[in-house]
């Protein structure tokens, strides 16, 4: 056990790392929050999450996920589109209900109806090239103020082996008012 406390302090420095990136964010938040009060345009995006882990070594740890953007403003958000990149690329599987023909009972779970799909063909080739997946709504085209869209239970995979290995997704969002993109407040990191 004692062997292994460098690895355990390494992995508690990594987590306060991104504890303290979480807090920089909001705390920019609550200042854009100040600054947009006069144009109305503000969302934030976040990831909601569960880590599944595997019963034995050698075996794939699960993660079920949620991007989930909310307008914060005062004026509509239009034409939004998300960007996942994951690393490394080759090591994760993204599962997803992609397309047009999707159904959900919004009576259940309100935020599962939106189908998603990719944004083109050409995005369908950057999953492989650098491990991005852009995606958009297929039928929400704007969300109102004070709304929110979610890219809903997604699931990618990780392979949990006697490597060490540390996952990471991060997630953007773009619309016409905000071409630069929006970074997620968090990201989903594993270290295994």
């Amino acid at each position: 056990m004692v062997s292994r406390l460098p690895e355990i302090e390494n992995k508690i420095h990594a987590i306060e790392k991104e504890l303290y990136i979480v807090k920089q964010a909001l705390e920019e938040i609550k200042n854009l929050r100040q600054q947009n009060k006069l144009d109305g345009i503000q969302a934030i995006c976040y990831f909601t999450y569960s880590l599944l882990l595997p019963n034995t070594k050698g075996n794939k740890a699960t993660v079920a996920a949620n991007f989930v953007i909310r307008n914060m403003g005062s004026i509509p958000l239009d034409n939004p589109f998300i960007c996942l990149r994951v690393t490394p690329k080759e090591r994760i599987a993204l599962s997803a209900k992609l397309g047009d023909e999707i159904q959900y009972d919004q009576r259940i779970n309100p935020l599962v109806m939106e189908p998603w799909n990719y944004m083109s063909e050409q995005a369908e080739q950057m999953v492989e090239e650098k491990g991005e997946f852009w995606l958009k709504p297929v039928r929400v085209s704007r969300i109102e103020p004070g709304k929110t869209l979610s890219f809903s239970n997604f699931q990618f995979h990780l392979e949990m082996g006697e490597e060490r290995m540390t996952y990471k997704m991060e997630g953007f969002f773009f619309c016409r008012q905000f071409q630069e993109g929006v970074r997620a407040l968090n990201h989903i990191i594993i270290h295994s």
